[in-house]
């Protein structure tokens, strides 16, 4: 007999729930009742219960939660939910969660609730018969874990052996065939969310997507990283394409979780040295996401460069100057504007960009030969926000404020003291002593008292730049100072700096520094 526990704040549903069938004869055991989440974990801990039935809405502690801390707890047990219509985007978090799945309370019926209840014991039987020798096993665990290990280390390092790899994968290289690749990546900073979900949710979303596929490939880099390594003979028995399997992907993570994932893919890979090299150049295909969200992209349609097109810099600043006064403001930012737009759409390295930018303000500034100090201290500082920026609308925004400051100084509005108002104080203050948490622009205005809408227009109004360009600028210089200490571990840096994520870390650190954290520390340890 599988034990039940049912959990429900209305004494009705319980009564009738336990009335409506003979659940012995189902192969089922009603052990106990409970009125709320809390009280139903109470009694789980000491029941040991294989399903639970339970409520969404309740007091105490709801369904999601009870969910949630029970698959927290590597709680055992299959949920089947109980939900109003209205109650959908709770039914959803939970099937997201794990639940088995739900039934509408105005129409319970005995019919319903057996079938529900023979499709649940079917995968308590299978759970029972496999799951020893399968999932519980200790030593495959560790093998596993040690195989996900390699997968990682070899598509991390191009100087690990393939041969290794072999050795602990026991992978079937000649067999292998043609490969597809496909890489999914959050940048969880860019969309400012409050708290990362779970990478058990990410988990079980990539699971779902791909339940007809070999899930061993499925390499897991970090919460922000995720590789999929597939045969295309797989993708053809599925009647399917590495760009379908992609599409669907991104369908799921937009209907289950508020994220826009950037997913890049590509086909017709032909063995594994070739899929290390494809993986290395997604990352370079990343970078692009400093011009915006990238969605969804076949790697092969795209290719970047390290040309500007048109113009020098030094071409472009003597344009500008020629403009007539009254319209040079307008017309450079114009003339720049569309050079960025261009370079979005040619897919010019970030790096080469702001490179540019900042060797444009600074041949600016020579050409012009009057700038007062107090108009230079602005621009240096201008070029400091702009070599950090980690996007297209933040290198603008400093750039044009440079702008401001050398042709139309009586409309700058960067304070040019360090005298600011108590709230703009007040929120550097808290970032100052909070940078290695989770912060975000919400937080900062709550602590504050105001708005984040209004803190965020005059915190720009007085440093010129944004709440999250502040964090960032000082994660990364506390991170530089870290680094430089030759024996200190990067995973341990970023966790100094505020980021769960080393991956997502190190990529962030290169569009800041130019280089990545251990080609950083190397510069200042020369041998």
């Amino acid at each position: 007999m599988y034990q039940v526990l049912i959990v429900d704040d209305e004494p009705i549903v319980k009564i009738a729930l336990r009335s409506m069938l003979d659940w012995g004869s189902l192969g089922f055991h009603i052990c106990g009742t409970a009125s709320n989440g809390q009280e139903a974990l109470e009694m789980a801990e000491r029941m040991h219960p294989d399903l639970i039935i339970c409520d969404l809405k309740m007091p105490v502690m709801d369904g999601i939660d009870l969910i949630r801390t029970a698959k927290d707890s590597s709680m055992n047990c299959e949920f089947l939910v109980i939900s109003n219509y209205e109650d959908f985007n709770y039914v959803r978090t939970a099937l997201v969660l794990g639940a088995s799945d739900y039934i509408l309370k105005v129409s319970i019926s005995p019919e319903e609730l057996t079938t529900q209840l023979q499709k649940i014991k079917e995968k308590l039987d299978q759970k029972q018969t496999h799951h020893q020798h399968e999932e519980n096993s200790a030593e495959q665990s560790f093998h596993h874990q040690e195989q996900h290990a390699a997968w990682r280390e070899y598509f991390t390092h191009k100087s690990y052996a393939l041969e290794d790899l072999v050795s602990i994968t026991d992978i079937d290289t000649e067999h292998l065939g043609s490969l597809a690749l496909c890489e999914i990546s959050f940048d969880w900073y860019a969309q400012q969310l409050e708290t990362l979900p779970a990478p058990d949710l990410i988990r079980s979303t990539l699971k779902n997507a791909l339940e007809h596929f070999d899930r061993r490939r499925i390499i897991f880099f970090s919460s922000s990283s995720t590789l999929l390594l597939i045969q295309e003979e797989e993708l053809k028995k599925q009647n399917n394409t590495i760009e379908g399997l992609a599409a669907r992907i991104e369908q799921l993570f937009r209907y289950y979780m508020p994220l826009s994932p950037t997913i890049i893919y590509q086909d017709h890979v032909t063995d594994l040295l070739q899929a290390r090299k494809v993986y290395h150049r997604f990352q370079e295909l990343l970078e692009l996401s400093f011009y915006g969200e990238l969605g969804t992209m076949n790697a092969h349609n795209v290719s970047v460069t390290t040309s500007i097109p048109e113009l020098t810099y030094r071409e472009l600043a003597t344009r500008i100057l020629a403009l007539p006064t009254a319209e040079r403001l307008s017309r450079s930012e114009e003339h720049i504007k569309e050079l960025l737009n261009t370079c979005r759409q040619q897919h010019v390295v970030p790096d080469k960009v702001i490179q540019y930018s900042v060797h444009l303000l600074v041949e600016l500034e020579y050409q012009l030969s009057e700038i007062p100090a107090s108009a230079h201290d602005q621009l240096v500082e201008c070029a400091d926000f702009m070599r950090n920026a980690i996007s297209q609308e933040e290198l603008e925004q400093h750039l044009f404020h440079a702008l401001q400051v050398m042709f139309s100084p009586e409309s700058s509005t960067q304070a040019t003291t360090d005298q600011y108002s108590l709230e703009v104080e007040q929120s550097i203050a808290y970032i100052k002593e909070n940078y290695m948490r989770k912060i975000s622009l919400a937080s900062v205005a709550e602590h504050v008292g105001l708005s984040s809408g209004y803190l965020c227009r005059i915190f720009k109004d007085e440093t010129g730049g944004s709440i999250n360009t502040y964090i960032n600028n000082l994660r990364m210089n506390k991170a530089g100072e870290l680094l430089s200490d030759k024996n200190s571990y990067i995973k341990e840096v970023a966790v100094a700096v505020g980021f769960e994520d080393q991956l997502y870390f190190s990529r962030l650190f290169k569009r800041y520094s130019g280089l990545t954290p251990s080609e950083y520390r190397a510069s200042k340890n020369p041998q």
